[in-house]
């Protein structure tokens, strides 16, 4: 990495150290993460969050707000299933990584929650492969921001044991499993059915399902 002329303050530098920070903003912003995103993540100033795009990117931020659709994982199952990954990979690196857990604690010894993001993202990126990767990186702090204020949350699908995630105060109609409750039209595309739940009957699953994520693995 070249050495960047991105300068932070005193005070910024507190959180998790010049060089981890640097890594981090660099990392999302790379991804096609917006300013926005890695001020709130990285903690650091507007003027610090725009000189670092532009050093990667070579130029300012598209203007304007972040695109927010807070229904956007029950548009279609293929939303659904993306975010769910997301999701499940997420949870399973919070639990799994050593967090800092005080205030008094050395931060260098302890991974950020900034970084699981970054990690989950990219390991999303690495499940979903060649396919066409639905959840940007910004959208994939969206759906973190609403897990956080309990708008969406994790459901156990009664077929498949799978999780999947669902908004919570949107009736059970609306709380279908990527895996199961989805079919093709005539042209191809993936649309949602209504579970027809057959304990008898075998569930056919697309190429997503080698990535086990059931609740019993996080």
């Amino acid at each position: 990495m070249t050495e960047s002329h991105l300068r932070l303050t005193p005070k910024e530098t507190d959180i998790i150290g010049l060089r981890r920070k640097i890594d981090l903003a660099k990392g999302i912003i790379e991804k096609g993460g917006r300013p926005s995103i890695v001020r709130a993540v990285c903690q650091v100033s507007k003027a610090s969050a725009l000189q670092f795009h532009k050093e990667i990117h070579g130029k300012r931020p598209k203007a304007g707000q972040l695109p927010y659709d807070p229904e956007w994982i029950i548009k279609s199952p293929q939303n659904c299933l993306h975010a769910s990954i997301y999701f499940n990979i997420y949870k399973m690196l919070s639990k799994t990584k050593n967090l800092k857990s005080s205030a008094t604690e050395d931060a260098s010894n302890h991974i950020t929650k900034g970084e699981i993001f970054l990690s989950a993202y990219t390991l999303y990126e690495e499940v979903v492969g060649d396919s066409p990767k639905l959840l940007t990186i910004n959208r994939a702090w969206h759906i973190g921001q609403q897990v956080t204020m309990s708008y969406i949350g994790g459901k156990t699908c009664s077929c498949c044991k799978s999780t999947f995630v669902s908004i919570q105060n949107y009736p059970d109609i609306y709380k279908l499993c990527p895996l199961c409750n989805s079919t093709r039209d005539t042209l191809g595309r993936k649309k949602w059915k209504f579970p027809q739940i057959d304990a008898t009957n075998k569930v056919e699953f697309d190429i997503y399902s080698k990535y086990i994520f059931h609740s019993e693995a996080i």
